[in-house]
C-alpha cells in the first residue's frame, strides 16, 4: 500500500431499522497527491434506509358494519413497499380476484356476487424500497354474518 493511501476518514450513515437509528461508519482512504480536502470527523452526515416489510389479514368479515369489511394489508405493519400485488384463490386454486394497489383490497366478491363463507388463499409478492423481495402465501377466513361478540350461527 502506497504511504499516501493511508489517510482515513470517516463518514456517518444512519440506517434506520425498526424505527432505532443505529450509526455505521463507512471508511474510505483519500490520496494526499490529489487537491481533495479532507472531511471534518466531527461533522455529521446521515443517510436513512428503511427497512421494508409487509404484513396481511388472514380474516375479515364484508357484513357491511365498516369494520374489517375488506381484506387489506396491515396498514401500521407495512412499510417500504414499491411494488405490489395480491391474488385471492378459492380451495380449488382459480383466480377470483387481483389487486395492485397497495391501498385496495377484496371486498368478498366474485363477480359482483358475494362470496361464500370459508377458507381461502391469498398469494401476495411485493417489492421494497430496500430491494427485498416479500412473498406471502397464506390462508384466508372470509366470515359472512359475523359482526363484533356475535354470530348469526349462535343459537
Amino acid at each position: 500500500m502506497s504511504p499516501n493511501m493511508n489517510k482515513m476518514t470517516q463518514k456517518h450513515l444512519f440506517l434506520l431499522l425498526a424505527f432505532l437509528c443505529f450509526p455505521l461508519f463507512v471508511s474510505a482512504q483519500t490520496d494526499e497527491t490529489t487537491d481533495e480536502t479532507e472531511t471534518d470527523p466531527t461533522e455529521e452526515q446521515s443517510d436513512s434506509i428503511v427497512v421494508s416489510h409487509i404484513e396481511i389479514y388472514n380474516a375479515f368479515s364484508p357484513n357491511g358494519d365498516g369494520k374489517n369489511d375488506v381484506l387489506t394489508v396491515k396498514t401500521g405493519k407495512t412499510v417500504g413497499i414499491v411494488e405490489f400485488r395480491a391474488i385471492i384463490f378459492n380451495r380449488w386454486g382459480q383466480k377470483l380476484y387481483e389487486w395492485t394497489d397497495l391501498n385496495g383490497g377484496w371486498d368478498g366478491t366474485v363477480n359482483g356476487r358475494p362470496a361464500k363463507q370459508g377458507t381461502y388463499f391469498v398469494l401476495v409478492k411485493a417489492k421494497g424500497s430496500d430491494g427485498q423481495t416479500h412473498t406471502i402465501r397464506r390462508d384466508v377466513n372470509l366470515l359472512r354474518g359475523y359482526t363484533e361478540g356475535y354470530s348469526n350461527n349462535e343459537q
